[in-house]
């Protein structure tokens, strides 16, 4: 069975002054479906730092969705720094290793940026279902879900990168970059009810099983 790890989210609870970290249940039941084997990966870079890591023996990435990137933006919180700095190890560990990385949503973004992308803040797609073109051979689903305050134009793109499929505006909806081994995808596969097939076979193909 494939181990593959998954990033969470930050939550902070002010009456314990503790930050927690935070993953839809949904994740579980998606990887059940699919037959991979979830790891929780903490915000925490000491895990890579010390090595902790390669105790997992992961085959693959998903760095999952939720919060903003913009530190400027209302809805950043603290907590998110540690989410941020964690990823940017996480990224480079799995560069070092060939390890597959797939983006979600935030995780998309985040990316984007990593890679010297930039994304813009745009209206409409909070929980709002729309149709994407496909330019690439993968089968994508024709209307995805929409949770996102920030998007990415073809400007914004890194140079490396290769648009996989837009929404009707040209806002890049899935990209992939072979030399890095990773692919990003803006919407919430986890959020479907029941699960979209297409999405479970595009995670199946994209991990190799």
């Amino acid at each position: 069975m494939m181990k593959i790890g998954i990033t969470q989210r930050v939550h902070y609870i002010k009456e314990f002054g503790e930050y927690r970290d935070q993953l839809d249940q949904k994740w579980s039941e998606l990887f059940s479906d699919i037959g991979f084997l979830q790891i929780l990966l903490p915000n925490n870079s000491k895990i890579i730092d010390d090595n902790t890591i390669e105790n997992f023996n992961l085959n693959g990435i998903i760095l999952s969705g939720g919060e903003f990137l913009d530190e400027k933006d209302d809805n950043y919180n603290n907590g998110q720094k540690s989410r941020d700095e964690f990823e940017k190890a996480l990224i480079n560990y799995c560069i070092n290793r060939n390890i597959p990385i797939l983006g979600v949503c935030r995780g998309m973004q985040f990316l984007n940026n990593f890679f010297g992308g930039k994304i813009t803040k745009i209206n409409g797609h909070i929980s709002a279902p729309h149709k994407i073109k496909n330019h690439s051979n993968f089968l994508f689903p024709n209307l995805v879900n929409s949770f996102h305050g920030y998007g990415i134009n073809e400007k914004g793109l890194p140079d490396n990168f290769k648009i996989l499929a837009t929404d009707q505006e040209g806002n890049i909806e899935a990209f992939s970059d072979k030399k890095n081994n990773l692919m990003g995808i803006m919407w919430h596969p986890e959020r479907e009810s029941p699960f979209n097939k297409l999405d479970l076979e595009l995670i199946k193909s994209f991990f190799k099983i």
